[in-house]
């Protein structure tokens, strides 16, 4: 916690303290001007826009493919499931880096490099999620899903109405990797994007600390501000996750 409480706290100071030795924590003179920067200068209200736009849409779409199509490998059975899933997880040593030139002049030639779209399209689909997912189904009771089925449930009404209720912990376990994982993602939109209207949180960071390269107040000011939306998350889905673990027994039966 020392480097985030000595970030936040030097966020206040002026530029001149934030570079002294030995270093203090809390400021000598309190200012708001590096915090005026980053919000006005930085554009940081259109970066965090951008940001948990893309964030949210990304962890959405990923948690609910993640979920079907882990249920489908762990609950149905049909030829070369097991070929099927082992191609899908060997897809995990491959480093994605690889397919960043094809996938630069994909998104090219459809006409969406700097938009949005280029950074939420690549992360709607997780293989880390698909076998996470997976290996949260082995706790679902077979018999609830077929006294579903006695009922007349269809398959897509089961996983909406049993499935999904009753792996709300996994998901949010799943949704705070997803989340930080695309929020903090710098290498895709450093390649796909150019616009700074399209810039999201890492990419602004690391373009105006470009341009105030010996300013480390503003610096600290906007990784302050930058970390608070990822604090945020982990805190509400930190709640979930312990609540679903206490609930997991009642809601299983």
């Amino acid at each position: 916690m020392v480097p985030f409480i000595w970030m936040g706290f030097s966020a206040f100071k002026p530029n001149t303290e934030v570079q002294t030795f030995p270093p203090t924590v809390l400021p000598k003179v309190w200012t708001l001007e590096n915090m005026d920067w980053a919000w006005n200068t930085m554009r940081f209200p259109r970066l965090l826009a951008n940001s948990m736009f893309v964030s949210i849409t990304v962890t959405v779409i990923v948690l609910y493919t993640s979920a079907l199509v882990g249920y489908v490998f762990e609950k149905f059975r049909f030829p070369g499931k097991n070929f099927l899933f082992i191609l899908f997880i060997s897809q995990m040593f491959i480093p994605s880096q690889i397919g960043t030139i094809i996938r630069w002049f994909m998104f090219d030639r459809l006409g969406l490099r700097n938009t949005l779209l280029s950074l939420i399209i690549p992360g709607i689909f997780s293989i880390f999620g698909i076998f996470l997912m997976r290996q949260f189904m082995h706790t679902i009771p077979e018999d609830l899903l077929d006294a579903a089925r006695v009922d007349g449930c269809s398959e897509i009404g089961i996983f909406h109405r049993i499935v999904l209720p009753n792996i709300g912990p996994s998901l949010a376990s799943l949704g705070i990797f997803i989340f930080m994982w695309t929020y903090n993602d710098f290498f895709w939109p450093l390649i796909i994007l150019n616009n700074p209207d399209t810039y999201t949180v890492p990419l602004g960071l690391s373009f105006y600390q470009g341009q105030y390269y010996n300013n480390n107040a503003y610096a600290m000011a906007g990784a302050t501000i930058a970390v608070i939306p990822v604090i945020v998350v982990f805190m509400i889905l930190q709640r979930r996750i312990i609540e679903g673990m206490t609930l997991s027994g009642l809601a299983g039966r």
